[in-house]
This record gives C-alpha cells, sequence and structure tokens, in this order.
C-alpha cells in the first residue's frame, strides 16, 4: 500500500498535462492558475499526507508560474516550504526569494505569484485558518515574511518538516500520527521574534493613534507639548518624541502645523467675518505676530491675504499657466 496519495501528469498527453495539474493544484493546495512557456513539456508529481488537524501536500513540477485565483478564500494558510530548487515569490505584499530550506506563509485570500525556471519542489503545510486563529492567534500577520531555512529557530522548524517528510516516504509508523502536536509548538517557536516585531509596531500605531486623538482633542490649548502629550497617555515625554521622530518631525512642529491648518480653514470659511486676532488666540497661539510669521511660512501669504482669497488666486493662475 502506498505510503503517501501521488497523482502525476507522467501518463497523460502532452495536450492535456498542465490543464490536469491546474485542476489538481488548485483542489489540493489552493486555487490557482498555472503557467508555463512550455506546456508539452510540462511535468508534474503530486503527493499528499493527511493528518489530524493539518496536511502535508508536496508538488514537484518544471518550470511554472502560479498565480492565485480570484476568491480564492479556502479557510486555510498555506506555509511554502521550498524543499529542492528555488523560487520567486510574492504574497502578503512583499517578495522574497526562497533557498532550500527556506518557508513562507501564504494566505489563498490574498493575492499570490510564484515563479521558478528550474525544477521545483514545495513542502504546503496547510493548516486550517479557525484552528490556527486558536492555537497561534497571531500568525497571519506572519503572511509573505519569508523565514530562513539556515539560521535560528525558523531553522529548527524547517529541518523538522523536511526531515518528517523524508521519513513519512518509508515509514508510515505510528509516530505520524502524533505529527500535529510536535508541529505547532515548532511552529510558534519559529515565528516567536517575528511576531514580537510586528506586535511592538501594531503597539506603536496604537500609541501613534492615541496620540493624534489627544492632539486633536486638546489642539487649542496652548499649554499643549510633548510633556502634557506624555501626561495624557502615561508614557515619558521622550517617548513621544521618539514616536515624532518616526514621522520625520517633532511635538511642537506638528502641532503648530495643526494649529496652522484649522487657522487656513477658519479663514476660508468665515471670510471678512474672521478676525485675524480672534483666530490666532482660537487655534493656540499666544503672539499675533509669531501667528502671522509662521502663517506665512507654511501659505506664502499673509492670513489677511489668504482671507482674502489671494493664495487661491495665485494657486489659480499657477494653474492655467
Amino acid at each position: 500500500m502506498a505510503l503517501l496519495e501521488e497523482l502525476s501528469t507522467i501518463d497523460l498527453a502532452a495536450r492535456d498535462r498542465l490543464s490536469f495539474w491546474n485542476e489538481i493544484a488548485s483542489r489540493m493546495v489552493a486555487p490557482v492558475r498555472v503557467q508555463t512557456a512550455s506546456p508539452d513539456d510540462f511535468q508534474g508529481r503530486m503527493y499528499r499526507r493527511r493528518f489530524r488537524d493539518i496536511e502535508i501536500v508536496s508538488p514537484c513540477s518544471s518550470p511554472a508560474r502560479i498565480c492565485s485565483a480570484e476568491g480564492a478564500n479556502v479557510g486555510v494558510l498555506n506555509l511554502q516550504l521550498q524543499h529542492i530548487g528555488r523560487s520567486t515569490n510574492f504574497t502578503g505584499g512583499r517578495h522574497c526569494e526562497l533557498d532550500e530550506g527556506d518557508f513562507v506563509l501564504y494566505d489563498p485570500a490574498q493575492p499570490l505569484e510564484v515563479s521558478f525556471t528550474e525544477f521545483t519542489q514545495v513542502l504546503t503545510l496547510r493548516l486550517p485558518l479557525a484552528y490556527t486563529e486558536e492555537r497561534l492567534p497571531r500568525l497571519k500577520q506572519m503572511v509573505g515574511i519569508k523565514m530562513r531555512g539556515d539560521s535560528g529557530a525558523s531553522a529548527i522548524f524547517s529541518a523538522f518538516l523536511r526531515n518528517t517528510w523524508r521519513h513519512l516516504q518509508t515509514d508510515d509508523g505510528d509516530w505520524a500520527d502524533a505529527l500535529d502536536d510536535v508541529l505547532w509548538p515548532l511552529l510558534d517557536i519559529a515565528y516567536a521574534a517575528e511576531r514580537a516585531e510586528a506586535t511592538d509596531a501594531t503597539r506603536r500605531e496604537e500609541r501613534r493613534r492615541a496620540l493624534f486623538a489627544v492632539i486633536e482633542e486638546n489642539l487649542c490649548d496652548p499649554d499643549l507639548d510633548a510633556r502634557r502629550i506624555a501626561r495624557r497617555l502615561g508614557v515619558s515625554a521622550r517617548y513621544i518624541q521618539m514616536l515624532f521622530a518616526e514621522l520625520s518631525t517633532t511635538p511642537t512642529a506638528f502641532i503648530q502645523r495643526q494649529r496652522l491648518e484649522l487657522a487656513a480653514r477658519r479663514l476660508e470659511r468665515d471670510g471678512a467675518k474672521a478676525a485675524i486676532t480672534d483666530v490666532a488666540f482660537d487655534v493656540g497661539f499666544n503672539d499675533l505676530s509669531s501667528f502671522c510669521r509662521a502663517f506665512r511660512r507654511r501659505f506664502d501669504v499673509s492670513p489677511r491675504d489668504y482671507r482674502a482669497g489671494l493664495r487661491r488666486s495665485r494657486v489659480e493662475a499657477v494653474a492655467l499657466n
């Protein structure tokens, strides 16, 4: 009895091979379109081994280009490990080159493109999405990130999966039934560092949103500065400065820019009814002359001329020329 389920194009007529391969690849891996420069020379072989909660599918084929089909939501995450050969991958908005042992996660519901110019074999670990989110809730954030097979914790996972595959071809003992229990912890370890970085990035983004909310809520307070924002968010003023440094600005410059934008909207909206002095103090400036200088630097005209529509006239004149 065969230890692995196997399907092959070898006995098919040349004209039927690619259509057959497209059908089994879409059914066993994910809905895809497989293209090749030489359809008549194409050859492929597909192996599959099912376990309790996961399955391993191993396509081997001559050079091809693989693209995801539209609406390919099949309820799984696929982990693609490069077993033989080399491939170029685009998924999750990221490009990566996989050498032997490297692996990458992809979500069949997202655009996918894989290409290779030599005989290639991959090991595709199909992970049920609902079960994955229960076991490793943040794993889906790792889609498209290349994991190296030659160093770190990812190398341990890679070596284990590749060695397991070799044994499955000759040994179908009771140990194979326990594979699910071993793979999940190893996968957790392999992505631990990447998940930590993603978590830090998510926290920074949450802090940044909270930061902007505090500024918007208190923009017209003339005492608003990095220290006051920090107290509201329960962090240090230095942390606030670092968040702004990532945006290539400073708290003072950002707050002033937002105040000037607000002032400009007021002047446009209210026109002659808007007193320049009132607008300056209403948006958080303590000094009229400082407001006028900053406004001119920002908009190339004085607040009075801006209120009169002079800046719009200049812009329209430039556009017409």
